[in-house]
């Protein structure tokens, strides 16, 4: 190979790896934010749940069978 092409070449492969490492860092930061954001839900709903439950002690009959 002629060395004229070589920064070229050096050139697309900087920014081919570069464009698949900052591919990547976002996709494992959305992931980052998206398990945050499920933690946080299901935080809310388990804190929802406890203060329903310590409202509402006493037990519910089944469908069809209560008066």
């Amino acid at each position: 190979m002629d060395s004229e092409h070589w920064p070229l070449i050096l050139i697309e492969g900087v920014l081919v790896f570069g464009g698949a490492l900052a591919f990547g860092w976002w996709q494992l930061r959305s992931v980052k934010q998206d398990r945050a954001r499920l933690q946080a839900q299901r935080a809310r709903e388990l804190e929802a749940e406890q203060q329903g439950k310590s409202t509402d002690d006493t037990p519910k009959p089944p469908p069809g069978q209560g008066h």
